[in-house]
């Protein structure tokens, strides 16, 4: 029931800021061959203290392993999370800013905001309607002309998209780009 939803964000194996810590132990692995702690912290901007308590959970939960020397390296289960989650912030911001046409520092934003939430169900039919919308595929290419000249009107009593008010009457601004 969509009342219930809401508690679903809680329900994920892992926070918001902890899947950002396994991207910066993948993005630090990746630009310099080893992490530490501290090097999460100052990719992060975070303190020491706050990135250490989060990675001994990630490694308590198998996300993350370390050596006797404290260098840490992501688990097989740690990798196929960050690409998982990755894949699914590429998808999605290619979604925002190719086919939506918001510009590519929003789409980059809002893409990781909603990136690790998609279900691998949501997150595959996107990539279809993303690889039609873009192929060259003629009825495609005639719906991307059709929907750079759509101008949606909204009434300002009723809204069949929104809810029982349109969110955007008086903001048409948004709605034309």
């Amino acid at each position: 029931m969509i009342k219930d939803v809401w508690k679903k964000f809680d329900e994920t194996e892992l926070r918001h800021s902890s899947v950002h810590h396994l991207l910066a132990v993948d993005t630090l692995l990746t630009e310099q061959g080893y992490v530490r702690a501290t090097d999460v912290a100052n990719y992060l901007q975070l303190s020491r203290a706050s990135v250490s308590i989060t990675l001994k959970k990630l490694r308590d939960k198998g996300y993350i392993v370390e050596d006797q020397n404290k260098f840490l390296n992501l688990s097989e289960k740690g990798r196929e999370l960050t690409t998982a989650v990755l894949s699914k912030r590429r998808l999605v911001e290619t979604f925002f800013a190719r086919v939506l046409g918001v510009s590519p520092v929003i789409a980059e934003e809002e893409a990781c905001k909603v990136e690790h939430l998609l279900t691998d169900v949501t997150s595959a039919r996107l990539l279809t309607f993303i690889g039609l919308y873009l192929s060259d595929n003629p009825q495609a290419v005639n719906f991307r002309k059709e929907f750079a000249r759509y101008v949606h009107q909204c009434d300002e009593q009723s809204c069949t998209v929104c809810t029982n008010v349109c969110y955007f009457a008086g903001k048409e601004e948004l709605l034309h780009g």
